[in-house]
């Protein structure tokens, strides 16, 4: 193939920000590292405008980053490019199927990114095909945290970003001087809040306002800021800060994804909900707590035990028993204070082990790579291609 690849990636943005970020993340990345030229078609512009600023939600096709964004009708007009990638079995217009199977295998490759699970069934079901009407398969690609899986996204270079910003004394009172954020009491324990509604947050808030230790505690918007809200008996407007005894409440706004990486290197404690978060927070290498998406049947604690089993499976006893506990606790309504306690009590060790962590993460090849890999084409295409006009129809 001697033209630059076409890859069109399909999201639904379901619950708010994790889906898109992901796909977003995935989209500039094989734009800027692979040289492919892309075209993002999202059903809600304006929850993506969100996290992408620059996103203008009533135009029919825009070119941010070098990725074309389009809406989700625009499939109807369009012709399949060289790899189809459905974001997390988003289901694409009955027309564009059908245009797909039209062109057939041999013209086009089509792939559903599947949710990143760390349970033990995931690689026996990475890249199985799935033979759909018209003789073509769609190839089921599994993101996950062993050999046999696609990987995490991570772009070419960030682990040495982050270690530059690191060792640089001002980069996080610049960071959040650019985010609207008073500098934290001097050694406060800094804690980033991007959680799924839970109740019972306010002896958690106590303690925290009641510790020898100051605090301060950075809120995402979200459900979680009406929790918060209810404590302190006032509405916390975004940009505003408030200080309860040993513990200062600062409610964020909407950050791009470029500044929230910086926000997770800036925290000491990452609780963190949505895929896109969660690895996140795992390439900032720090101390996290991951907020699944709760379901009805409590399936998500098996996926939470399932990631616990692997990421602490060379961890001191104490660590683990603070970071399951904690954990255990905030995804099943447990008692959070005593849990809290623990794992602050651990945190030297929890960090050392979070450092450890990301780097045999970073062993791994990236998905990105990966997931070109097992369509056969060359990990790297050089230079990234400039934006191009889409297939005509």
């Amino acid at each position: 193939m001697n033209h630059p690849l076409n890859c069109d990636l399909f999201c639904h943005v379901v619950d708010n920000f994790g889906d898109i970020g992901v796909a977003w993340r995935l989209a500039r990345q094989l734009a800027h590292e692979h040289g492919c030229v892309v075209r993002l078609f999202v059903d809600d512009l304006n929850t993506f405008a969100a996290i992408c600023p620059q996103i203008q939600p009533r135009m029919g096709q825009q070119t941010i980053d070098s990725v074309s964004i389009l809406p989700w009708s625009r499939q109807q007009q369009l012709d399949p490019g060289d790899v189809v990638v459905e974001m997390f079995g988003c289901h694409l217009l009955p027309g564009f199927i059908e245009r797909i199977q039209r062109l057939g295998p041999r013209r086009v490759r089509w792939v559903n990114l599947e949710h990143l699970s760390a349970e033990a069934w995931v690689e026996g079901a990475h890249l199985r095909p799935s033979p759909q009407p018209g003789g073509i398969d769609k190839l089921f690609f599994f993101p996950g945290f062993g050999a046999g899986t696609g990987g995490l996204l991570r772009e070419r270079g960030l682990l040495a970003r982050r270690a530059s910003w690191e060792r640089l004394p001002s980069a996080r009172r610049i960071a959040l001087r650019t985010l609207g954020l008073p500098p934290p009491p001097e050694h406060a324990l800094t804690v980033l809040l991007f959680s799924y509604a839970r109740a019972g947050l306010g002896g958690w808030l106590q303690a925290m306002a009641s510790a020898s230790r100051p605090t301060t505690l950075w809120i995402c918007p979200g459900p979680m800021r009406a929790e918060v809200d209810a404590w302190l008996h006032m509405q916390l407007g975004t940009g505003q800060s408030t200080v309860r005894g040993s513990l200062t409440l600062c409610a964020l706004p909407f950050v791009p994804q470029e500044r929230f990486d910086e926000l997770l290197w800036s925290a000491d404690v990452c609780i963190v909900r949505g895929e896109d978060s969660f690895v996140r927070a795992q390439w900032a290498a720090r101390p996290l707590v991951w907020h699944a998406y709760p379901q009805h049947d409590q399936a998500h604690l098996e996926k939470i035990d399932a990631f616990l089993r692997r990421y602490l499976r060379d961890a001191q006893p104490a660590v683990r028993d603070a970071v399951t506990g904690l954990s255990e606790a905030w995804n099943d309504g447990g008692e959070l204070v005593p849990a809290w306690q623990a794992f602050c009590a651990a945190l030297p060790d929890i960090r050392a082990h979070a450092g450890s962590w990301c780097e045999r993460l970073a062993a791994q090849p990236d998905l990105a790579s990966q997931l070109l890999q097992a369509l056969g084409v060359p990990a790297s295409r050089g230079e990234p291609a400039a934006a191009a006009a889409p297939p005509a129809a």
